[in-house]
Parts: structure tokens; sequence; C-alpha cells
């Protein structure tokens, strides 16, 4: 047969399943076991996204009732829900969805930032705060001190400045992806520094879906190996044409969403 419509050539998900089984990550499940072991117990923050899932496999493969958080900002893609939905279903998961306080909406709007006829306040600090330590803080007092997380170092300069470097209210524990805060809580990332096509390869050889988000995001011309699939508005990052992606690809959501925030055109 000569090449041509019905020949698509080259499978690359069947490449990275060869290659992703040729890395078996014994040293990582033994590590995660560890891990758990020394903190009399774990638990894992999963988003949906394609590193958190990674971690959530290489941890129930170790512990299949290991409890697992999601932080509902309640802006998550449409998708990104229902890829969380089926997953722990198939997976039986032990999932546990800790809710954002506020939601994020309700935060952007409170803010004023999107809306002409509302005053502008600082907004940044108070959405990482609220989408993350808060719920975060949250989980570790009901499921213990110790998380696994899908934090890589690859990932930005900012992680790669979180695994190599002291900060304020935490100590690094240099090179091997722990982190321990001066709260007393911990977290351990199994894959902290994996490469993005590491990521891919071990999915495909586990045959574990990807989230579909990121497919459609590829068709809409992101960059999927730096693609977010939790929250559709990233208010610290409304620059990097994300907000004419969530415009094109989902635009009846996008248009309910400009109803309470004005602005939000203005960064298509």
């Amino acid at each position: 047969m000569s090449p041509g419509e019905d020949d698509p050539g080259l499978d690359l998900h069947r490449v990275r399943a060869v290659r992703g089984r040729r890395s078996a990550p014994a040293h990582l499940l033994e590590r995660i076991a560890d891990y758990r072991d020394r903190h009399r117990g774990m638990w894992v923050a999963w988003s949906g996204g394609k590193d958190s899932t990674v971690v959530l496999d290489l941890a129930r493969r170790v512990d299949p009732d290991v409890p697992v958080v999601f932080y509902d900002c309640g802006l998550d893609f449409p998708e990104t829900r229902t890829y969380i939905a089926e997953l722990t279903r198939a997976w039986n998961l032990n999932l546990h969805v800790v809710p954002t306080e506020p939601d994020l909406l309700t935060l952007l709007i409170a803010a004023g930032d999107f809306d002409p006829a509302a005053p502008t306040r600082q907004v940044r600090l108070d959405v990482r705060r609220a989408m993350i330590t808060d719920p975060a803080a949250r989980a570790h007092a009901r499921f213990g001190p110790a998380n696994l997380w899908g934090v890589r170092a690859l990932e930005s300069s900012g992680r790669m400045h979180l695994y190599r470097t002291r900060r304020r209210g935490c100590v690094v524990i240099r090179g091997n992806g722990e982190i321990d805060r001066a709260d007393g809580t911990t977290s351990f990332g199994p894959i902290w520094n994996w490469r993005t096509e590491q990521v891919w390869e071990y999915l495909a050889a586990r045959k574990i879906p990807a989230n579909p988000v990121y497919a459609k995001l590829d068709r809409l011309g992101a960059d999927v190996h730096a693609a977010r699939v939790d929250a559709m508005i990233d208010p610290a990052r409304l620059d990097n044409g994300h907000i004419t992606r969530l415009a094109a690809g989902w635009p009846t959501i996008f248009d309910r969403l400009t109803e309470v925030l004005p602005r939000l055109g203005d960064y298509r």
C-alpha cells in the first residue's frame, strides 16, 4: 500500500508507549512507599492534569486506597470534571473534593479587575491563597501532613527555584523532590525531575487516557507541553493567549463569563 490519506504513518503514541515501558518506575514506587511509611500515611493532590495523573497512578500502585484530593475552584473545564469523574469510577478512587473558598469566579468578580464599573483591587496573592494554599491546608488537616503532588521543576523557573532553594516558611530537601515546611506539612513530587515527554510516555505505557482538554487545546494552537487543564481563567497569565482559546473552544461558556466579567474580552 502506498502512503496516502488512509496511512497515518508513524504512530507517536505507540512510540511513547514503548519508551515508557522501558523506563520501569520500580525505584519510584519504593520511594513513595518509604515516604508513606515515614509519615504514617499520605494523600494525593489531583487536578486532572497529566502530571498529577501520573503521580496518582504511581501512588495507587503503592496504595490502592490512598486518599485523592481535588481542589474544586468552580471554574474548571467541563471536560476536566468529566475526566475526573470517569477515571474515579474506572479506578475506584478514594476521591475527596475540597471546594475553594471562595470559588474562583466569585473572587474575580469581587476583585473588580474585569469590570470597568468596579474599583480594581490587588487580586493575585488572594487568588493563590484561595485556590491552593487554603484548600491544601484543609486537606492536610483532614488527611495528614504528607502529600504527593505533580509539581515538576522543568515546568517553570519558579518551580525549578522551589526544588533548589530555601524559601520562607519551608525547607527544601535538595535533590530528591521532597519539601518539608515549618508548619509540619510535607510534599513529595515523585516526578519532580521528569521531562514533559517522560510524562506522556508513562501515560501511554500504562494505557491511561489523557485529559481530552489537551487535545482540544492542541487543535486551538496551544503548546500542550505548557497548557493547564484545571481553571479556565488564570488571572496571573491573562496575556498568554488562553482567553482567546477559551473563546474559540468554549464560546458558550465564554459568553456567559463575559456577562459577569466584562473586561475578559479585552484579553482575546
